[in-house]
Formats: C-alpha cells, structure tokens, sequence
C-alpha cells in the first residue's frame, strides 16, 4: 500500500470510530507500516473523526517525524514497540471504546464465555500490565501482550489497541472487540434478572 493509500484508509478509520462512538475529544491514535519501514502517525491533539491529510505524521523507526509538522501522538512508543513485537502487523489503532475499556479498568476477562463469532474474528483478547499513558512501561507492557499472537489487547486501566493487515482491518477488530463487551455485559445482566414465572 503506498503513501496515499495509507493515509486515506487511516482518515477513514478515524472517522468511522468517532462516528462509532469509539473515541471521543482528541482521544485515540492510528498507526500504518509503510513498505520502507517507515510509519504513517496520527499528529497529536486532533480529533480522529475530522483528520486531513496533514495530521497522519511520517515517522522512522525510531519515532522521529521525518515528514510533516507537529508533534506526533504520545502512543507513538507504543505503537513502535508493538510493530517490533508483530512484524506481520501493518497497522495499529488505539481507541478508548467505552465497554471494552471498562473491561481494560477492571481487568475482567473478556474471553470468558465469549460469543464464537468473537474468537473467531479476534482470537484470544490479551490484557497488558498498567502503565501510564505516553511511557515506555506501557508500551514494553502493550508489546508483551501483542507478542502473544493477540490481536487485541486491552489496555489495563486505559484502553483497547488492535492490530490488522491494514487501517481496515485493525478497525473492524476494534469494532467487534467493543460489540464483544456489549454482548458480554448484555448477558451478565440478564443472569442477574430473574425470568418471569
């Protein structure tokens, strides 16, 4: 995928989560892998569902912006890292959707019990360690759980990070790990209900 592919796929996703109620305010970051082993980044501070073409920032692999202006997002360590621990993956996105991420706060298992169409479209979801936003810890920790073959990873006490062979992909896994939640916690609370005589 060239340059302008990347970028065009990665303001659609951005779109499509705010629309999607996936991230709010300036919340979230996406990532694209660049055949010369360079990164497409979102720019920091902007909201995802209004990005141009001038917020995805071309950084090299050692989070440097070789191209564009501004800063790059505070999980650009992150997403480095996790590129190093899955050199498979092409793209990242890293959102706060609200049911997963509750599940990321409280470090339940949303594997337990979860619908097949699930596992099948994400697999095993990992849980990574706590580490503040923006540090290494984090990203060492969101590394680790990628590393295990997950495609999603929820984020302890922060948020959820998928992983796909394109911005497409890594969305759509977003998606169905936030529809997981909703059906997880959808059927916990029908247990709770007693039926009706």
């Amino acid at each position: 995928m060239d340059t302008e592919q990347a970028r065009e796929l990665l303001i659609e996703a951005g779109r499509r989560l705010w629309l999607r109620g996936l991230v709010a305010a300036s919340d979230g970051n996406l990532s694209c892998r660049l055949p010369d082993g360079r990164f497409l980044i979102t720019r920091s501070g902007v909201s995802k569902g209004y990005l141009s073409a001038g917020d995805l920032l071309l950084v090299d692999g050692s989070g440097r912006v070789v191209a564009g202006t501004g800063r790059p997002s505070i999980e650009t360590g992150l997403h480095l890292a996790v590129y190093r621990a899955r050199p498979e993956a092409q793209a990242l996105v890293h959102a706060h959707p609200p049911l997963a991420t509750a599940y990321a706060l409280t470090g339940q298992d949303l594997n337990r019990e979860a619908p097949d169409e699930v596992r099948l479209q994400l697999g095993r979801v990992a849980l990574a360690d706590y580490g503040e936003a923006g540090s290494a810890e984090l990203a060492a920790n969101a590394a680790a759980a990628a590393a295990t073959g997950a495609n999603a990873v929820l984020l302890r006490r922060h948020g959820a990070l998928t992983l796909g062979n394109g911005p497409e992909q890594a969305l759509f896994r977003m998606e169905a790990l936030e529809q997981a939640a909703k059906m997880m916690l959808a059927a916990r609370l029908l247990r709770l209900t007693p039926p009706e005589a």
